[in-house]
C-alpha cells in the first residue's frame, strides 16, 4: 500500500498530531508499505525529523484555502498512487474527507474532538475518553477507540528497560513543542523549594522562543537543571524519570507506558479530556489549567508526590496497564484488512 498522510505542526498546534503519524508510518513502513507526507510545516527541524523516518514530503503553501489544500491532497495522490489518505488535522472538515473519498482513495482519520461527520473508513480516537464521545459516521466506517490504539514510536518501545527507584531522583518536565508564554519557568520557580535533591529534565520544543531564557536560570539557579533541546531519543530520558509534569497531549500516554506518575497541566481546550481521564484512573494528577493554577498549588502537589510512593506505585501500575505499546499494530491490521477485501 501507498500511504499519503496530511498533518502539520507548528507553534499553535505543537508536535503531537506529527509525531503520532510519524509512528503509525514506522509500522506501515516495517510492514513493506510506502508513506509519504503532505504539509504545511516548513520548520527545518520538523521537515529533519520527517527525513529521519526516510519518507519523502511536500510542503502545501502556507495560505491557501482548504478547498486548496484538498485539490492540491488530491493531485498529489493522485500522481503518487496513493491508497490510503490518513488526516490528522484539525482544519479539515466533512466535505473535504468526501470529496477524497469520492476520488476513489481509502480515508483513515485520526480524531480528538468528534466534532465533524466522517466519510472515513477508519476513524482512530485514542483518547481515554474516546469511549464516551458520540460520533457521526458512515455506515462503513470502523471506529478504533481508546488507548488500546495508542501510536507511540519505536524508539519508545522499550520500558522492559526502565528501573523503578524508591525514590524520586530525576523529574521529567515537558509542555509540548511550543510555550509562547514560558510557563516552564513559572514551573521551575514555583517547585524550586521542594526539589532540591531532584535533578530536573526539561524538554525544550522545537517552537519554544524562550531557550535563552531558561538556559540562563539553568547556569544561575542552584538546582540541578538539563535542559534538553528537542532531544531525538526521549525513550533515554523517560527511562531515567520517576516523575514527571506534563501537558494534557501524547505525552501522557509516553508517561502512562513507561509507567511514570505525572501531574497533569492543560495547555489547550482539547487537552481536557485527556487530563480529566487520567486523573478519574489514577494515573496522573490533574493541576488544572496552565493560566489557573497557583504557584503554592503546584508545589504542594508535586511534595505531595514526590513524598507518597505507595501513590506513585499505583498510578506506575495504572499507566502500564492503560497502554500496551501495541496500538498501532492494531491500526496497520484494519487497514490492511479493509485493502485486501476490497481488491
Amino acid at each position: 500500500m501507498n500511504i499519503a498522510f496530511r498533518v502539520d505542526a507548528s507553534p499553535d498546534i505543537g508536535l503531537g498530531h506529527l509525531m503520532r503519524c510519524l509512528a503509525l508510518s514506522e509500522e506501515l513502513k516495517n510492514r513493506g508499505h510506502y508513506c509519504l507526507f503532505f504539509t504545511k510545516t516548513n520548520n527545518p527541524e520538523v521537515i529533519n525529523r520527517i527525513k529521519a523516518y526516510h519518507h519523502d514530503s511536500s510542503l502545501i503553501p502556507a495560505f491557501v484555502s482548504i478547498q486548496q489544500d484538498r485539490d492540491m491532497l488530491i493531485s498529489y495522490a493522485q500522481d503518487q498512487k496513493i491508497d490510503w489518505v490518513v488526516t490528522d488535522h484539525y482544519g479539515i472538515d466533512a466535505s473535504y474527507i468526501q470529496v477524497i473519498k469520492q476520488r476513489g482513495f481509502y480515508v483513515l482519520s485520526i480524531d480528538d474532538t468528534a466534532q465533524i461527520h466522517y466519510y472515513s473508513d477508519i476513524i482512530v480516537n485514542q483518547n481515554i475518553c474516546a469511549e464516551k464521545l458520540e460520533f457521526s459516521t458512515e455506515p462503513y466506517t470502523i471506529p478504533l477507540l481508546g488507548p488500546s490504539y495508542v501510536m507511540l514510536r519505536d524508539e519508545l518501545l522499550v520500558r522492559e528497560k526502565k528501573k523503578y527507584h524508591t525514590k524520586v531522583k530525576k523529574l521529567l518536565l515537558l509542555l509540548g513543542g511550543s510555550d509562547s508564554q514560558n510557563y516552564i519557568l513559572t514551573i521551575l520557580q514555583s517547585i524550586a523549594n521542594v526539589i532540591q535533591n531532584i535533578e530536573l529534565l526539561v524538554v525544550i520544543g522545537p517552537f519554544n522562543p524562550h531557550k535563552a531564557i531558561l538556559q540562563a536560570y539553568a547556569e544561575e539557579t542552584d538546582l540541578p537543571i538539563n535542559c534538553l533541546y528537542s532531544p531525538k531519543n526521549m525513550a533515554e530520558y523517560y527511562l531515567q524519570a520517576d516523575l514527571a509534569i506534563s501537558a494534557g497531549g501524547s505525552s501522557c500516554y509516553e508517561l502512562a507506558y513507561f509507567g511514570i506518575p505525572s501531574l497533569i497541566i492543560t495547555v489547550a481546550n482539547n487537552q481536557r479530556g485527556v487530563a480529566y481521564g487520567f486523573h478519574t484512573n489514577r494515573i496522573g494528577l490533574y493541576l488544572g489549567e496552565q493560566a489557573e493554577i497557583k504557584p503554592e498549588h503546584l508545589r504542594d502537589k508535586v511534595k505531595e508526590l514526590v513524598e507518597d510512593k505507595s501513590l506513585r506505585d499505583r498510578m506506575r501500575q495504572n499507566g502500564m496497564n492503560l497502554v500496551d505499546g501495541k496500538g498501532k499494530a492494531h491500526i496497520v491490521d484494519s487497514m490492511e484488512r479493509i485493502a485486501c477485501k476490497k481488491k
